[in-house]
């Protein structure tokens, strides 16, 4: 195959679940040289991944990463912080096209294997949207859950976490992270008892603001003072469980220097989803917490758009604004300036003149006849930032565009 060849297949692979079991023949020799850390968890995965990844290159280390989504996947399959050999994906492209089809994540995570494997990594970072495949991996000393809550698919944040819990292993540690909902913390504390894990949880109280530059976030974490290049505390607790995972490695007999722990965090270029609330619709809610922004939406559904609009503008779950009486629709300081609503593909335009008046009693709202028009009028009028709700792929859609604008 050749690399486009290669992205097309795994694009093409259906969702489904796999037994991890029968993916081990799958893997080369080498990847058994290779330790793992997987991260599993509803947000933050591409966070915490990315910022262990930058500290074990700042470290020397010869490291893989691996992220779920929607970009090619010759574009999600890193090595010392650049795509992989496109030989090594097409070769394991090659080999999974001979055996019968598997599942997109575990096609995704094998090939990922493979490539790590066969470019000679001493450790992979790995995200995990299916906990589950952990078992595919050999060798995992540290694993990562990260914050868990709604998913979109009405299952219980107790179902979450217990599936999360699926990363654990006998004799390693897990790192969570900080201000976990009880629920969550006690599906996770039984997961690790019963597999003989550690459980790290980074404290809340060793978590610092300190004052910084527009855009910019400066963070102590237990002596650990770094610039982020993105805000809110969410963040934070995934730059915290970075810190953790490390230390853990060096515990499990990894060489991981302070200098290379801040230098790592402070490089990296957050392109991620700071706090998910809800996939369906989508709500982030750290952004709240930074004004005079404008933001894109489109919904594909009138469905739980009224409660959408309310999380977005006053920066509450609809547990939290059922216990705050105070907030009506227009009466919360909005993070907003400007809301623009576009339509989806495959959505009618009527559904969005509807969803555009309701928004309207909580922002001051327009309708927009593209993403394309949306992202220029956002790009001339916000004044600090832009936020866009909807999927990644609309997220990725609206950053090519802005890269032209």
């Amino acid at each position: 195959m050749t690399i486009q060849q290669a992205n097309q297949y795994f694009a093409a692979l259906p969702d489904g679940f796999a037994d991890p079991a029968q993916l081990g023949a799958l893997l080369p020799a080498s990847v058994q040289q290779v330790q793992f850390v997987g991260v599993a968890g509803t947000a933050g995965k591409t966070a915490v991944a990315r910022l262990l990844a930058a500290i074990l290159h700042a470290q020397g280390i010869r490291a893989g990463v691996y992220h779920a989504g929607c970009e090619p996947l010759a574009a999600r399959i890193r090595v010392d912080g650049k795509p992989a050999d496109e030989a090594l994906l097409c070769r394991a492209a090659d080999a999974l096209a001979a055996h019968e089809e598997l599942p997109l994540q575990a096609a995704e995570l094998v090939a990922a294997a493979y490539c790590f494997g066969e470019a000679g990594c001493t450790l992979a970072v790995v995200e995990l949207p299916d906990a589950g495949l952990a078992a595919v991996l050999p060798k995992m000393p540290v694993c990562a859950v990260t914050a868990v809550g709604p998913d979109g698919v009405s299952r219980s944040v107790e179902r979450l976490a217990a599936l999360a819990g699926g990363v654990m292993r006998k004799e390693s540690i897990c790192v969570t992270a900080p201000e976990q909902p009880k629920a969550v913390l006690s599906e996770l504390v039984v997961a690790a008892g019963k597999c003989d894990c550690e459980l790290v949880v980074p404290d809340p109280e060793d978590i610092t603001f300190l004052e910084a530059e527009q855009f910019a976030s400066r963070v102590d974490y237990g002596g650990y003072t770094v610039p982020l290049a993105f805000l809110g505390r969410h963040a934070a607790g995934n730059a915290a469980m970075a810190v953790e995972l490390a230390l853990a490695l060096c515990r499990k007999g990894m060489d991981i220097s302070d200098e290379a722990i801040l230098e790592g965090i402070a490089a990296v270029d957050n392109r991620c989803s700071i706090r998910v609330l809800s996939q369906r619709p989508l709500v982030i809610l750290d952004a709240c917490k930074v004004r005079h922004m404008s933001a894109i939406i489109g919904l594909t559904e009138e469905e739980g758009a009224e409660a959408f609009f309310s999380a977005l503008e006053t920066g509450l779950s609809p547990e939290e604004q059922k216990k705050d009486k105070s907030t009506m629709p227009g009466m919360s300081e909005s993070p907003f300036d400007k809301v623009y609503l576009v339509t989806p593909a495959g959505v009618e335009e009527q559904l969005t003149r509807r969803l555009t008046e309701k928004a309207k009693y909580h922002f001051d709202a327009q309708l927009c006849t593209s993403l394309d028009e949306a992202v220029q009028l956002a790009h001339a009028n916000t004044r600090r930032g832009l936020l866009v709700c909807g999927s990644e792929a609309a997220a990725l859609e609206a950053a090519a565009l802005l890269a032209k604008a």
